[in-house]
């Protein structure tokens, strides 16, 4: 099955309620949408303390002052705004059934379907095209930008530089569907990222002067049904409450 796209969401839920909501959404909430048409997976990730550190000055406000700690990207095999459509219909669905977690408790800060437009991996890894997407990391360092006109530029000049450095081993590069002259590209990384991401800030060229950066920080995966970060984000700084 070939990528076609991604469902992206940056998230928050209150900090009493972290084992809750997270185990909610492993155990009642991924496996119902990766059941859907065109679905391939869904991975989730989280940003304690130690990566919202690595945040730089002047996000956008979804990603500013500790918002969206959690992030969900479900990978998709088929047509980009029929899979959002159908899962955008099939929360009803679960509402009906009270399968959601209350709303008061959760904010989505951030959602978008993004379509796969390159990818690029660390040569040594001698990935086809359609392997990259699917590269193992721990890490995944995200970057929204704005500046499509820049694609070229990311895919042939920044995105070589990315993956000669250690641990980074691939860059994949999706455009909105919904929100003009946007892409994410998600840097799959394996190591610790307040190594990884220095370095990789380090070897890369300054980006375009068009392009705006919205987002550059990284988020590590999250095993299932192990919160081992819940009592880092509640003793921390960041946000204890969705309001």
């Amino acid at each position: 099955m070939k990528t076609t796209g991604i469902i992206f969401a940056g998230l928050d839920c209150d900090a009493d309620a972290i084992e809750g909501w997270n185990r909610w959404y492993d155990l009642e909430h991924l496996p119902p949408n990766i059941a859907l048409p065109d679905v391939m997976h869904g991975r989730r990730y989280v940003a304690p303390p130690s990566h919202q550190a690595l945040r730089p000055d002047g996000c956008d406000e979804a990603f500013s002052e500790g918002r969206s700690a959690f992030l969900t990207v479900y990978w998709l095999c088929g047509d980009v705004d029929g899979v959002m459509a159908t899962m955008t219909e099939y929360r009803e669905v679960l509402v009906e059934a009270d399968r959601m977690f209350p709303d008061e408790k959760k904010a989505v800060r951030l959602g978008d379907a993004l379509a796969l437009d390159w990818a690029v991996a660390d040569p040594a890894l001698k990935a086809d095209p359609g392997d990259i997407p699917h590269m193992s990391h721990t890490n995944l360092h995200m970057v929204l930008r704005r500046g499509l006109g820049d694609q070229n530029w990311h895919r042939d000049v920044y995105a070589p530089a990315a993956v000669a450095v250690d641990g980074v081993h691939a860059v994949v590069s999706f455009t909105s569907r919904f929100a003009p002259d946007t892409a994410i590209d998600l840097h799959m990384i394996e190591g610790d990222p307040n190594e990884v991401v220095p370095a990789l800030r380090a070897a890369t060229p300054s980006r375009p002067a068009t392009t705006d950066v919205g987002m550059d920080g990284p988020f590590q995966l999250i095993e299932p049904l192990r919160y081992p970060w819940a009592e880092q984000i509640r003793g921390s700084w960041m946000p204890q409450t969705v309001a």
